[in-house]
């Protein structure tokens, strides 16, 4: 399901450039199970070693303005968030802590929600191509090993030949980590192709000292409906829930 949220504050919401990290911490906030909310944030859902937590979001939508000398950006009320996920558990205690609380905070500042809204479900009847636009940047990468031993991460760009499987193999991975395996789907055709992707699309993210790199733009994918469900309902390629991959139909 995808929730979108709409926000207002009492003044300009100044965050940082890359503020991802404020979200993640209003998300993990307004889990309202406590022990659910450990599970997520230090568990998450394991399949052959790797952990998926299951939920993603976007970028905030909004009128903003930023200043790069600062490296800030202010959005001014209102604002949106849509927050994604095929989690029943996640949702419920999301939503009662949405319509519940009357402390929500982004960063440091006190904002009130002024809309919940659950959207409706464009994954019913779910086609096997569908053509897509990114609402936060697609990161799809390897970590790698220099000569010297030296570890790095390779992230891979729209047009790199080995692009569409690894984002295939990563979804794959995903739905295996919630639904037992079969060789007939883990085998399934998949494919992700660029349809207008430009150089300005590529987005560069610092977070928690790291920079990733991830794409904005339009694709058209195509694979078993079930596969192109999850994607919907969390995220294309790595890092879902750190603010990445999510997209809409077009």
């Amino acid at each position: 399901m995808r929730i979108l949220l709409s926000f207002t504050c009492d003044e300009p919401l100044e965050l940082p450039i890359n503020y991802q990290d404020q979200l993640i911490g209003f998300i993990y906030a307004n889990i309202s199970d406590e022990m659910y909310r450990q599970f997520l944030h230090n568990q998450g859902y394991v399949y052959r070693g790797r952990v998926y937590k299951h939920f993603a979001f976007s970028r905030l939508n909004g009128l903003f303005k930023v200043d790069r000398q600062r490296r800030t950006i202010t959005f001014q009320s209102p604002f949106t968030l849509l927050v994604t996920s095929p989690l029943d558990r996640f949702l419920q205690e999301f939503a009662r802590s949405m319509l519940l609380s009357d402390h929500l905070r982004i960063g440091r500042y006190a904002v009130r929600l002024e809309s919940f809204e659950a959207l409706p479900d464009e994954s019913d009847n779910m086609p096997g191509r569908i053509r897509i636009r990114m609402l936060s940047p697609l990161v799809v990468y390897s970590t790698m090993t220099h000569t010297n031993g030296t570890k790095y991460t390779y992230y891979y760009h729209p047009h790199h030949a080995l692009f569409s499987s690894m984002v295939e193999a990563n979804l794959k991975r995903k739905y295996f980590s919630m639904h037992p395996e079969e060789p007939e789907l883990a085998a399934s055709p998949f494919s992700i192709r660029p349809t207008r992707v430009t150089p300005r699309d590529k987005v560069i993210t610092r977070f928690r000292g790291l920079v990733i790199e991830g794409w904005m733009g339009e694709y058209e994918v195509a694979g078993d409906p079930r596969l192109l469900r999850l994607a919907y309902h969390t995220c294309l390629g790595s890092k879902g829930s750190q603010g990445f991959g999510v997209f809409e139909m077009i």
